[in-house]
């Protein structure tokens, strides 16, 4: 099952290099719904319940906020996010990986492409040290070239501009 799992998450992996590379917040939200459902089958089958959970919800959200983006709904999500940990805690382990689902959680309701990517630097930093933690090295790949990305697209759109310039 481990490799079967390193695998899943080495195609989520290509999912999420394109994601940050595109201009467009629609692109990107569809790249991470293909690559976080990848993703969640890739936990469940290391035994990590709660991230595996975190992650179903995820794509869901994503999927969401391809089409809307109703603030009561990231309210429902979150409430999502916190029941699904609450059901399968296994350690502290499940707190890092919500942690990382909130804060990605309001990231995917900014209507802001920069706001959408800077919250998602802290969050992506967060599931890094979670895939550490769980031995995924994959994931840990994975989590690192999805930073990286999200870096040169923050680069590329906004290097001209002022940091605190509000995106398009």
């Amino acid at each position: 099952m481990f490799l079967l799992s390193q695998c899943l998450v080495g195609v989520a992996t290509l999912l999420d290099l394109a994601s940050f590379q595109f201009k467009s917040r629609r692109l990107i939200l569809l790249c991470l719904f293909g690559s976080v459902l990848l993703t969640a089958w890739h936990f469940f089958l290391l035994g990590q319940q709660s991230a595996g959970w975190l992650m179903l919800i995820a794509a869901t959200r994503y999927l969401y906020c391809v089409f809307a983006r109703q603030r009561l709904m990231m309210l429902c999500f979150i409430l999502f996010s916190v029941t699904a940990v609450l059901l399968t805690w296994h350690s502290w382990l499940s707190g890092i990986a919500l942690a990382a689902t909130l804060i990605q959680t309001v990231a995917s309701f900014q209507s802001q492409d920069l706001k959408l990517r800077s919250m998602m630097l802290v969050g992506t930093s967060m599931w890094i040290a979670h895939n550490i933690m769980v031995v995924s090295p994959i994931a840990v790949v994975m989590e690192c070239l999805f930073l990286t990305s999200n870096i040169v697209g923050l680069y590329r759109f906004y290097r001209d501009k002022p940091f605190l310039t509000k995106a398009a």
